[in-house]
């Protein structure tokens, strides 16, 4: 049987048990402490609150490799305008005892800016067309479509045919798919199935296009 850990070795591992990235082998030891520790389980309720809005705003997206120098800069004039206020200074400066949990809301912070900031971009790429080229549906035929990254390939395939699409181009470099509607589908039809895209949460982006941005 293990040895349990010992109060200073807990408390530094509390922030990774709190945002779920801590070593399988270590969380039960962990937590166990803190179920026994009044000090460690009240840490681990402050991190957990702050992990939970940060975790709902990073699903669904990959993060870009942060500038660190620019944001450390924000952060740092952030806690300089709070140092102003008497008030506000010394409850932070009880608050930030914990080197952990300053590191941690810092982490929050920076999960939370970038969520904030991202937006996925469709690069529209220009079309040549010959004489000889194929001919496609008028207006509201094709769809710009993002799924979620852990979307599997065969939810993809259910949604395409729960709403009677097919695959006409992609995926892009930047997860971007081009889909058509069955020639037969008449406007109501396509408006539904638009609407019941932008619902799904495994649908990032969805934005209809005419037939000039068919590829």
């Amino acid at each position: 049987m293990a040895e349990p850990l010992s109060h200073e070795a807990a408390i530094e591992l509390l922030p990774w048990l709190a945002n779920g990235t801590l070593a399988a082998g270590e969380r039960g030891p962990v937590r166990a402490h803190a179920q026994s520790c009044v000090i460690c389980r009240r840490e681990l309720e402050i991190l957990e609150a702050f992990a939970r809005p940060a975790a709902r705003e990073a699903r669904g997206f990959d993060a870009p490799t942060p500038d660190m120098r620019r944001i450390n800069a924000r952060i740092d004039a952030a806690l300089e305008r709070e140092r102003r206020g008497s008030v506000l200074a010394a409850g932070f400066r009880r608050w930030a005892a914990n080197p952990w949990r300053v590191a941690f809301v810092l982490q929050s912070l920076v999960v939370l800016a970038l969520a904030a900031a991202w937006r996925p971009q469709v690069v529209e790429q220009p079309v040549y067309r010959t004489l000889t080229a194929p001919t496609f549906p008028g207006d509201g035929h094709y769809l710009r479509v993002v799924f979620d990254p852990g979307l599997p390939a065969a939810g993809i395939d259910e949604r395409l045919s729960a709403h009677g699409l097919t695959q006409e181009n992609g995926p892009s470099a930047r997860g971007v798919y081009t889909l058509r509607f069955d020639e037969a589908a008449d406007a109501s039809e396509r408006d539904a199935a638009l609407a019941a895209l932008r619902a799904d949460q495994a649908v990032l982006f969805v934005q209809p296009v005419g037939a000039e941005g068919a590829p």
